[in-house]
């Protein structure tokens, strides 16, 4: 694991019609949510044109204002996150960690802290020295 990190992770599911009550959240950590199933809005927001999201091409203007399966949420830093659901119950996991601070490289399923250390990598993956 990284030195240093505290990553605090929950399992919430909230049932059709219902609102999670604010959960608390801790400032300075990075904060997502990934959806597993259903739909919710997440912080009671409801306008999808508030937030950003990665869509299929530039010209994503229909968009609904649910959060859905398979779907990731990047919190702003905060001290609470609310979900609240409609017509049906949503799944998702609540992940937090305090940031580590270190720089990222990161190229298929290797991540390193460098370019370099990235090229090496795979320099030793491809030579099968690579542990």
């Amino acid at each position: 694991m990284c030195k240093g990190a505290t990553i605090i992770d929950d399992h919430f599911c909230v049932f059709r019609g219902a609102n999670l009550p604010v959960h608390p959240t801790k400032r300075g950590h990075t904060v997502f949510a990934y959806t597993i199933e259903g739909k919710g809005y997440f912080c009671t927001e409801k306008n999808p044109f508030t937030y950003e999201v990665e869509g299929v091409n530039y010209f994503d203007i229909q968009r609904d204002p649910f959060i859905g399966n398979g779907t990731l949420v990047l919190f702003d830093d905060g001290d609470q996150v609310m979900v609240s659901t409609e017509a049906e119950q949503v799944r998702f996991l609540l992940i937090s960690g305090k940031p580590i601070g270190e720089p990222v490289a990161w190229y298929g399923p290797i991540v390193m802290n460098t370019q370099e250390e990235l090229r090496i990598a795979f320099e030793e993956y491809q030579g099968g020295t690579h542990s």
